[in-house]
This record gives C-alpha cells, sequence and structure tokens, in this order.
C-alpha cells in the first residue's frame, strides 16, 4: 500500500516540479508501510485548524506545508508547544501571512507534540559509488554538531540495524544512561527496518530523504519529521559485477611488447624496456618503435601487427590518443591485455578525459582488458614481471610472499614493495584512472590467487563501489582478509543546504559504512595497512579482542595501551591460575599481572615461559610481546622459541621492538620464521586489531 501511495504522490509532486515530497505527504507514505507518525491534517483557515485542536488536545505543532521548502527551523516554518485556541490561532495567522504568497505553500500542518524522548535521524541516500543506503545518528539539532551517524548499504537486517545502532556514541543514551530509562529498542529498529524497506522501493526516484527527528521513547517510536528530496533523473539499481577474464596475462604473461620503448636513457621507455630485458623476468620482450631495428641489443619492431606472435601484455608508453588504433590492432593479431603506463587522461580534465572513454569503449567491444592509464602497473613477485619504470638501483624489488596490494597511488605502491623485502608480496598492481580494469577485477581475481594470503588497497574513491564489495565478499569467502585504507577523508558538504543526510554523500561514512558492512579490515594510514597485511599474511585470525602483553621494558606497553580503546582491544585480566603459576616460576620482582613485565633481566627461556602460559589462558585471545633487544640477557634463542611456538598456532603472537641495526637484525629473523615485529607502537597495536577485526569478520560472515 505504502509504495502505491508514493508512486502517486511523486507522480503529482513531479507534474508540479517540486524539490521535495514535503512532510504532510511523506506522513501519508509513511503510514502505508506502518511507520507510526503523529496524527495531524492540513488546514488553510485558522478556525478549522483550532476545531481540530480540540479534538487531537493540545499541546499541537504547526508547519508550514510546501516543496520548496528544505529547512524549517531555519525559515520558522515550524512552530511547538502550542497549548492553547488563542496560541494556535495566533501562530497560525503570523506563519500563514509569512508564507501563504510563496511559491509552492500548500497550507499548514496541525499535529498531536509527541512527548519528548530521544531525537533520532534516520536518512536514505542514492550514494554515487554505493548506490541506496540507509544512516543512522543521533538527531535533531545534534546531527550537524555531533556527526554522530552510520552508513549501511540497503537492504539491511534488523540485525544489521541493531549493529548500527550499538556503533553510535549515543548508543548508552538509548539503552538507558545513569538510570535513565532504555527507550524501546525493538520499536527503534522496527520503525527503522520499514524506512529501509522504503528505502529500497523508491531508490530510483529520491536523490535523499532525512526521517528527522525520529522521537525515541521507552513506550514507542515515531517519525516526527520527514522530507524526499526527488531525484531529477531515475537512478539504476543495477551494478557492475567483478570481471576475471583475461586476468592472469598482466602478471605471468610469456611475451611482452612494449609500445614507445626508447633509446634515451632516464626515459620512461627506455627504463621500462631495461628493467623487463635486464632484471629477473624470463618472457620475450619486444620493443615497439618504427625509428629503430634494434634497441638495447634486442630486435626492434615497427608495430604490433609486425611481431612474430601476438604477446600477451602489450605495456603503452605512449599519447593516450593512439590507444584506439592500438586497441584495434591488438584485437586484430589476438592480444587481449595492455597495461598504460602513460597519463594525460582525465586527470587533465576537459577532451582528455573523453579520450578515456573512447579507450573504454573500444576495449570492452574488442575485449581487451586495461589495466591505467596513468599508472606504474603490475609486479608478480613469482614470475618476477613487473613494468616499473623504476631503475633497479633506485627501488629494491621484493621476494615471493603471501602479500598482495593493489593500489591507486603509485607511490603507495613503490613503499609496499620495499617495506616487503623480508615478508615477500605475491602481486602489486598499481592502477592508476582504472579505464577499464578496477579494484573489483582485481580483488576478485586475487581472491581465486592460490599464492595471495592477505590483499591490500589503497583507495582515493570507488566509481563501482558494489561491484568492489561483491569482489570483497568472494575474498572473504575464500578466507582471505581485504585490508583497506582509504583516504579523501574530509567530509563533502555541497549538499548541506539541501539535505542533513545528503551533506554526507560520497564521503567517507557512506565509505566506512559499506567497508564494515561488506567484511573489510579498515586502516586509518597506510603504514596500519601495511602492518595489517604482514600480521595478517603470518598470523591466525583472533577469537576475541583480550589482549596480554609481554615485556623486559614496561614503558612502550603503557603507550599501546592507550591506544587500546579506539582499535577494539582489551586488557584483559589473566586467570588467577596464569597469574599463580608465573609467580611461583619467577623471582619476585617479575610482575605477573597484565602487562607482564620480565624486567631488563629477561632471557629468552622467560618470554617463552609466560608466552606457552599464556596460550593456556582462555581469558587471553591476542599475545603481544615487545622486546628491548639492547638487553644483554635476551639471547637469540629468542628466534627458535617463538618459532617452536607461533607453530603451535594456538594464539595470534603479534610483536614490536625498538633500536638500531640490532634490534634490525632480529626483528628480520623473527620475521623469516613468521613472526611479525613491528618497530611503531601504532603499528603494532593496528595489527593486533586486525587480526581482531577478521575474527569477527569470519564469525560473522563464514
Amino acid at each position: 500500500m505504502g509504495k502505491k501511495i508514493f508512486k502517486n504522490t511523486l507522480n503529482v509532486c513531479r507534474s508540479q516540479d517540486s524539490l521535495v515530497i514535503p512532510d504532510a505527504q511523506m506522513k501519508e507514505i509513511l503510514k502505508g508501510y506502518g511507520i507510526s507518525v503523529p496524527k495531524g491534517k492540513v488546514f488553510q483557515k485558522a478556525t478549522d485548524a483550532v476545531s481540530y485542536a480540540k479534538k487531537l488536545g493540545y499541546p499541537v505543532v504547526i508547519k508550514a506545508v510546501s516543496d520548496k521548502i528544505l529547512h524549517k527551523t531555519e525559515l520558522k516554518a515550524i512552530q511547538t508547544d502550542i497549548c492553547s485556541d488563542v496560541e494556535l490561532r495566533t501562530a497560525f495567522g503570523s506563519m500563514q501571512k509569512r508564507f501563504e504568497k510563496k511559491q509552492g505553500f500548500a497550507g499548514i500542518l496541525v499535529e498531536e507534540q509527541i512527548e519528548s524522548g530521544i531525537e533520532i535521524i534516520v536518512g536514505l541516500q542514492y550514494d554515487p559509488a554505493f548506490g541506496p543506503v540507509i544512516m543512522v545518528g543521533l538527531g535533531g539539532i545534534f546531527t550537524d554538531l555531533f556527526k554522530d551517524v552510520v552508513f549501511r548499504m540497503l537492504p539491511v537486517s534488523k540485525a544489521e540495524i541493531k549493529n548500527m545502532l550499538c556503533k553510535l556514541q549515543a548508543w548508552p543514551l538509548l539503552s538507558g544512561y545513569r538510570g535513565d530509562a532504555s527507550v524501546n529498542i525493538d520499536a527503534l529498529i522496527d520503525t527503522i527496518h520499514r524506512i529501509s524497506k522504503f528505502g529500497q522501493d523508491a531508490a530510483p526516484y529520491y536523490d535523499s530523504v532525512d526521517f528527522n527527528p525520529i522521537i525515541a521513547t521507552p513506550k514507542a517510536c515515531s517519525v516526527v519529521d520527514a522530507k524526499l528530496i526527488i531525484s531529477d533523473e531515475e537512478h539504476s539499481l543495477s551494478f557492475e559485477t567483478p570481471r576475471i577474464e583475461n586476468m592472469g596475462q598482466f602478471f605471468n604473461p610469456k611475451s611482452v611488447a612494449v609500445v614507445g620503448a626508447s633509446t634515451t636513457s632516464g626515459k620512461i621507455g627506455n627504463v621500462i624496456l631495461d628493467t623487463l630485458l635486464h632484471l629477473e623476468f624470463k618472457g620475450k620482450v619486444y620493443p615497439i618503435n618504427p625509428n629503430y631495428r634494434q634497441i638495447m641489443g634486442v630486435d626492434a619492431y615497427p608495430s604490433l601487427s609486425a611481431l612474430p606472435e601476438a604477446p600477451d601484455l602489450v605495456v603503452v608508453i605512449v599519447d593516450l590518443k593512439m590507444m584506439p588504433d592500438i586497441i584495434k590492432e591488438m584485437a586484430a593479431i589476438g592480444s587481449h591485455n595492455a597495461l598504460i603506463v602513460s597519463g594525460g587522461g582525465k586527470e587533465l580534465g576537459g577532451d582528455r578525459a573523453n579520450i578515456e572513454k573512447e579507450i573504454y569503449d573500444f576495449a570492452r567491444k574488442l575485449k581487451v582488458r586495461i589495466i591505467g592509464p596513468n599508472c606504474i602497473g603490475s609486479f608478480d613477485g613469482f614470475s618476477r614481471f613487473d613494468s616499473f619504470f623504476y631503475h633497479r638501483d633506485r627501488m629494491h624489488r621484493p621476494p615471493a610472499g603471501p602479500m598482495s596490494f593493489i593500489t591507486q597511488s603509485g607511490t603507495w605502491g613503490c613503499a609496499f614493495l620495499e617495506k616487503s623485502t623480508t615478508v615477500g608480496v605475491s602481486k602489486m598492481v598499481s592502477y592508476g584512472n582504472r579505464v577499464e580494469v578496477d579494484e573489483g577485477d582485481l580483488i576478485a581475481y586475487l581472491a581465486d590467487d592460490s599464492r595471495t594470503k592477505v590483499i591490500g588497497s589503497y583507495i582515493e574513491g570507488l566509481d563501482q563501489g558494489r561491484k568492489f564489495v561483491a569482489a570483497v565478499d568472494k575474498a572473504i569467502k575464500n578466507e582471505k582478509p581485504v585490508v583497506v585504507f582509504k583516504t579523501g577523508r574530509n567530509e563533502k558538504s555541497a549538499l548541506a543546504s539541501v539535505s542533513h543526510t545528503g551533506a554526507y554523500g560520497g564521503s567517507y561514512h557512506v565509505y566506512k559504512g559499506a567497508f564494515e558492512q561488506a567484511g573489510v579490515v579498515l586502516a586509518d594510514s597506510f603504514h596500519e595497512l601495511y602492518a595489517g597485511c604482514e600480521a595478517l599474511s603470518l598470523q591466525p585470525p583472533a577469537a576475541g579482542s583480550r589482549v596480554a602483553l609481554l615485556s623486559n621494558g614496561a614503558g612502550p606497553m603503557v603507550n599501546a595501551i592507550d591506544l587500546f580503546p579506539q582499535k577494539g582491544l582489551e586488557l584483559v585480566k589473566l586467570s588467577r591460575d596464569t597469574v599463580k603459576k608465573m609467580r611461583d616460576h619467577f623471582s619476585f620482582f617479575y610482575l605477573v599481572e597484565n602487562p607482564v613485565d620480565v624486567t631488563g633481566s629477561a632471557t629468552s627461556a622467560d618470554y617463552e615461559y609466560v608466552i606457552d602460559t599464556l596460550f593456556n589462558d582462555k581469558n587471553v585471545d591476542i599475545i603481544m610481546p615487545f622486546f628491548v633487544f639492547q638487553n644483554t640477557p635476551l639471547d637469540e634463542q629468542i628466534v627458535e622459541k617463538l618459532e617452536r611456538l607461533n607453530k603451535m598456532r594456538k594464539k595470534p603472537i603479534v610483536c614490536c621492538a625498538a633500536g638500531g641495526p640490532y634490534t634490525d637484525k632480529m626483528a628480520k629473523r623473527l620475521n623469516r620464521v613468521g613472526i611479525p615485529v613491528f618497530i611503531e607502537i601504532s603499528q603494532w597495536v593496528f595489527a593486533a586489531s586486525s587480526l581482531v577485526q577478521w575474527g569477527q569478520i569470519l564469525k560473522t560472515k563464514g
């Protein structure tokens, strides 16, 4: 019934060129969805309004009804606490006088005033990346002040709505704070769930919808104000799915053509050719340059068509204007993969953006997969292919390993590779402007890659958010965590004058909500992202968030504990049996509560005993040792002892140490036996948090 009322109302509003479906009409729609709203009616005359108010009972609220009013409070289009006939006549007349000559004015709504409670905002929005999403937060005047909101993609279950409410800073107010009664949580969840169903039905037709405030009390829940902003064009609810066809040739090509190979030292076309010919790649390499018969001692060719075979991969370093013809030539010879290093596309705007659209159209039509443009390309730790224009003297290529990384930024790609010199990399892709292959395609491909244990992703923005989420879901089903650092977190405010919910369009709030819903492990910096990838590639997921700390130097543990609340970690109270065992085993000056301080006199045997004991404490989910390797009593047998403990895989172990060359040497030795060691406290804490997040994701998604 509500869906039918909505479509009828929408058609009327569109015929009148309305900006919004105003409050009074929205409430009729909501009633059709079984959502509680105040009793009310629209009037043109004060005498009729007074008669209705007497039947309704004071106090009442009045609101100007108009499909052109966006914010009632600022325009004084709402008045509350009207308690008598006289007050109502006066307020009605004053409001009518202010608005009756304004375009769109349709009368004054008189409705019952709902008893006070906690004000909640629920919003619906069609997000450019994720389609229809729902927002829940602290409402009324506090929405813009505290920005305490949580987003999820539609549809949502009642369990997901409960999770959204629990994530609000305002949750203690809802659940009963300092003796106050809890609001009716079940009624609030039911109201939000019904709104979400309306959001699904109406998604093609709105830009955003505000339900603000929704008054929640211990008895009930009621939508007091609602407004829908009508979209100019009907939104599509059809979302692209990940495509992994012909992706393997980007990482393990048997032959590579370099279009734009150069004889000039230092030029990108020269460095890439040198990398392919003289580093570790074993495949065939074909320079393409019509001006030379040989480059670097290898036969050069005037065009792709002149090659003796169709190359598995074409690396392009020429102007993008040449790409449509190159794609046609590739299709003609049966080559299906191009990696475009060249920039000068949509990042320059204007006609250059149109070139990318043309490249996309030809690529899809002729079945050519494209990474780039404006990127450094790909690297495979096993095949040793890389397309980088960074000379081997300036950038180290890591060994093969379990981590893969995809990034819009080539700079962070280089940083990830160079940080991975001990743990190693399976695959890395810098995909730049993602004209054809995007994040969703890459993650879906890596989800099937047997050599990848964890996928890291640096994101500036997404064009296909639901496609990305579908790829993450595939990775999780294959028990591969996806760690994401999303940059660009300043809130977009261009739509703030239109809608509270719309002000968050494309914002980090939306991304964060969608990523949490998808099961992404979220990082707050690139360095956290790397720490999470390393920990997840080496250690099992944590069963819970309860941490035991251990060190031969207490200071860093205090620093770590300061960060626990914001990263979802809990410093647990050890069982009495654990404490007694350690007290009986150690000298009196060892501190055996949590954190455990084995002091500067600790040996590797002391660490081994504590970790072994903590393994058997049911209160402990994850163990975080800190090492002062400079302390002479701590012998190098710590590597063999931790290797033995780690092979038991009872609980994750995440370590930290700080110092110079000797500390670096010991950290690398521990890395090689599968123990992650970090030099920064924040990275150490996030690494542990990532294992906790992943454990929770497996429980909820598995």
